[in-house]
């Protein structure tokens, strides 16, 4: 069945054409929104995985933090020793000679070349 269109060969293709560009536009429209929604999905997922390191991180930062600070309580509750590097001069040897005179040990002239 023939149906009458009044308009014209120049008009009909003009609006084909119309028609065919709209098409070619929304088409590409789509594909724009597309990539989008994938870089917000890639920007979202990558994010997510920022967040979930920085909170193990966190984590780990406060687990040491606790393990450092048990560690410190349990030297300081600890007795100490005394050492004999620290503790001074023990009564039966003084820690130097009084007037200075005791055995001091002289150095021998060194054949380096250092002597400049």
């Amino acid at each position: 069945m023939k149906v009458d269109d009044l308009r014209t060969d120049a008009d009909r293709r003009a609006s084909e054409a119309a028609t065919h560009k709209a098409e070619v536009r929304a088409d590409q429209l789509e594909r724009i929104r597309l990539s989008q929604e994938k870089e917000a999905y890639e920007r979202d997922r990558r994010s997510a995985h920022e967040a979930r390191q920085a909170a193990v991180a966190e984590r780990k930062l406060a687990s040491s933090e606790q393990l450092a600070q048990a560690r410190a309580r349990k030297l300081a509750s600890e007795p100490h020793k005394s050492s004999t590097r620290f503790s001074g001069a023990s009564a039966g040897k003084p820690a130097s000679p009084p007037d200075g005179a005791g055995s001091t040990k002289k150095r021998k002239p060194s054949s380096g070349s250092d002597a400049g």
